[in-house]
């Protein structure tokens, strides 16, 4: 009796535990000085799933700006630091190329919900 009830639970319990993955979901992988894009990992929570460090957002969009923006700040500041190997117009210009490769990585994830 106990089996049953036990085994009849089961599907619900798996269905509904979050599932929380570690992947990252930056894509871009320039890291100037040794410094990459911060990771963006799943928060565990479903109304922020995205989490850059210690913050977490509602879009994928938002949390790689951050992831970005995060990495151009720690290029920027070994290039102020005395870093003779980089400026900070090479950390802007990663940065750039870092905004169009996820801008072609939406047009491919979008053109095939766009069609007709």
């Amino acid at each position: 009796m106990h089996t049953r009830i036990i085994l009849a639970l089961l599907p619900l319990l798996v269905l509904s535990t979050p599932i929380r993955r570690q992947n990252n979901l930056q894509p871009f992988t320039g890291a100037l000085g040794g410094e990459a894009a911060t990771p963006i990992e799943d928060s565990g929570n479903a109304n922020r799933p995205f989490q850059v460090g210690q913050d977490t957002f509602v879009n994928i969009g938002a949390a790689l700006q951050r992831s970005c923006d995060q990495q151009f700040n720690r290029c920027a500041n070994l290039a102020n630091g005395g870093d003779q190997t980089l400026s900070v117009a090479d950390c802007q210009a990663q940065k750039g190329m870092a905004s169009t490769s996820l801008g072609m990585i939406f047009i491919d994830v979008l053109r095939p919900m766009l069609r007709c």
